[in-house]
């Protein structure tokens, strides 16, 4: 069973909670589709991955925490993506240890736009990283994206949800295929509990894209049967432009985190966190912890990362 996105629900024994609770900035950025990755290495480093500048950035930076996110490297490039007008990812830890980082390409051939979904593998905790390789796209799309972490789904199966289409990438035989019953999740978060439970960021049964007449609207899916069948949660929050982020804890808990839009603006103003005890049955939305308001409308997209 795979622990991707898993983070230990504590904070360390050497650190005071007033300054374990203060917000710490990262890095500098300046603008469009910064969209920063996150991922807790099995050595317990920290790595955070981004665009400095988005709209087609050139490379991906990289910092590493060894102190559980107090002190942060300076940003370096990853090296081995090249030739690429780049929108960013996620990174994803498998079982083995190894960290699997995937991104974007904006292409334009002969007039047509589209996206070539990329991936790299480290194994040495993100110092160094493999060749880059594409997904093996039949039908191209300037959609085919994705901002969240992979579900290890086998030894050699990953569950990808990209915007346009929610696919099983088989890695031995390089081909994609749909999962399970072949609706589209959309570019939305999807963990797998320890009890074998789904649990899908999809605000409606089959997402529409880039936009258009959405499906009935679920507000989160559950499934416990593989993926076969779904149960609206009928719970999660206003899904706006810059959707969830869904976290395994190790105690088992699942944690949501999510934006709190302004009334009538397309603005996100706070970043709140919800937490399901019972294997994503029911969310205490009575009880929100507020993670970041700075007081004012937050610029740019958020893409809040747990």
């Amino acid at each position: 069973m795979s622990e991707e996105n898993t983070l230990e629900p504590t904070i360390p024994r050497s650190c005071n909670m007033s300054k374990a609770t203060l917000p710490i900035r990262i890095t500098h950025v300046i603008d469009g589709h910064v969209h920063p990755s996150f991922c807790k290495t099995q050595s317990g480093d920290l790595l955070a991955v981004y665009n400095i500048e988005g709209g087609g950035g050139k490379e991906l930076l990289l910092c590493r925490s060894t102190d559980g996110g107090f002190d942060w490297t300076a940003p370096e490039p990853i090296a081995a993506i090249c030739n690429c007008s780049i929108y960013p990812g996620s990174l994803t830890v498998l079982t083995d240890g190894r960290i699997l980082l995937n991104w974007a390409c904006y292409r334009d051939t002969q007039g047509t736009l589209w996206r070539d979904p990329q991936f790299s593998l480290s194994d040495d905790e993100g110092r160094t990283w493999s060749t880059p390789h594409s997904y093996p796209i039949a039908n191209r799309s300037n959609h085919t994206c994705i901002r969240h972490a992979l579900i290890e789904w086998s030894a050699n199966e990953w569950l990808c949800p990209f915007y346009d289409r929610t696919v099983l990438y088989n890695t031995a035989t390089d081909t994609l295929t749909p999962f399970s019953d072949g609706r589209n999740h959309g570019m939305v978060p999807i963990v797998r509990t320890t009890e074998g439970t789904l649990i899908s960021g999809a605000p409606q049964t089959e997402a529409p894209v880039p936009v258009g007449q959405p499906g009935n609207m679920v507000d989160g899916l559950r499934s416990t049967d593989d993926g076969n069948t779904w149960n609206a949660l009928g719970v999660f929050p206003h899904f706006g432009v810059a959707g969830y982020d869904l976290t395994l804890l190790t105690n088992d808990w699942v944690v949501l985190t999510y934006i709190v839009y302004g009334v009538g603006v397309d603005g996100e103003f706070r970043y709140e966190m919800v937490i399901s005890r019972d294997d994503g049955r029911t969310w205490d939305f009575e009880y929100p912890i507020e993670i970041y308001n700075p007081g004012r409308r937050i610029g740019g997209r958020g893409w809040p990362r747990t």
